[in-house]
């Protein structure tokens, strides 16, 4: 994905540049490196959050096929 991102900035700002000058094309650069950074963020703030939410890693069927299983192995001990 960087490196997508990267690739597609300097090839905008090399067209930019050439069509509208140079200052125009910085002001691209900056833009489309915020953008990046912006999208940087959101990405780790995402995967930051699902690391830490424990609903997302172990998922309600899970636990119910667990249970099912454990109260099979109960009544086979049992019998």
């Amino acid at each position: 994905g960087r490196n997508v991102m990267s690739t597609s900035s300097v090839v905008t700002t090399g067209l930019v540049s050439h069509k509208y000058g140079e200052k125009a094309g910085e002001v691209t650069n900056e833009g489309l490196d915020a953008a990046g950074h912006a999208i940087g963020t959101a990405w780790a703030v995402f995967k930051l959050r699902k690391a830490l939410n424990p609903k997302s890693v172990i998922k309600p069927t899970t636990i119910a096929k667990a249970a099912a299983q454990a109260t099979s192995a109960q009544l086979k001990a049992k019998k």
